[in-house]
């Protein structure tokens, strides 16, 4: 696979990163590996502290929170601009986690009194924190590798039929996935906008729009408002009117476009 999860260009996945990354540090800690708690110690002689295990921890803690939140805000919002594969994924980690060595070596290297010297102890740091921070990593990227494949897999293929049923759960419609323009709801009611030999025609059920979000998630269609999915395969581009207002392009003769509130609006620009 040469790109790297999809979700990964989302706010709240950067958001776990961020989190379990210094939490993967806290949980390596309860097996008490040797390198890294030698490293933790430093500070022993300094007055005034009377648990310097306890006081490194939560500063190497706060340290690698804070770099992992600078970093994933950095990621989020250059995601656009940086063209990104696994491998370039890959080194933008290994970035953090050498970050976050460099400021906890930096740390200990002042707590120490610079006894043992800056490149000493980030060398440690380096071998002992840095390699406990990749296991987070590789489990948090392998998860959203499998279900990204995970969600491919369950997608109709192309051709694929779409079922729809009404609410009392009688099949009323079938089309194919690939000719869904858009869906939107009306009271008690769901609009499917399809295509019918490239004329745009509509199909009216009795059913809430809830109902039917799983089935179009999982032909990889889009919500861009709480009335509102929409096939990302038609979308021509998103436009913002005048008012701000985003609203995505479909085309043949859709006029006004469809509203994409703010909520969704992060969401169907990374399918795009």
């Amino acid at each position: 696979m040469n790109t790297y999860p999809k979700a990964l260009g989302h706010f709240f996945p950067n958001l776990i990163y961020a989190a379990a990354i210094p939490l993967g540090f806290i949980i390596a800690l309860l097996y008490e590996p040797a390198p890294l708690c030698r490293l933790l110690h430093m500070g022993e002689d300094l007055p005034g502290i009377r648990n310097i295990l306890s006081f490194n921890i939560s500063i190497v803690f706060a340290i690698c929170l804070l770099t992992m939140i600078a970093f994933r805000l950095a990621f989020y919002f250059l995601r656009r601009t940086l063209p990104m594969t696994i491998g370039r994924y890959a080194l933008w980690c290994l970035a953090e986690a050498v970050t976050v060595c460099a400021f906890t070596a930096m740390y200990l290297t002042l707590m120490g009194r610079g006894a043992e010297g800056y490149l000493w102890t980030f060398s440690r740091t380096l071998a002992s924190l840095g390699t406990l921070l990749l296991l987070p990593y590789l489990m948090l990227t392998l998860w959203f590798c499998y279900d990204e494949a995970r969600k491919a897999k369950n997608a109709p293929q192309e051709g694929a039929r779409l079922k729809f049923y009404d609410n009392r759960h009688q099949l009323k419609f079938i089309t194919e996935a690939a000719s869904v323009l858009y869906i939107e709801s009306n009271e008690n009611y769901i609009i499917i906008h399809y295509l019918d030999n490239n004329v745009p025609r509509r199909f009216q059920l009795r059913n809430s729009m809830k109902s039917v979000e799983t089935l179009c998630e999982q032909a990889g269609f889009a919500r861009t408002h709480r009335c509102y999915i929409v096939n990302p395969g038609h979308v021509k581009l998103i436009r913002k009117d005048e008012n701000g207002q985003n609203y995505a392009e479909l085309g043949y003769g859709i006029e006004g476009g469809i509203p994409v509130s703010k909520k969704y609006y992060e969401s169907i620009a990374s399918i795009l």
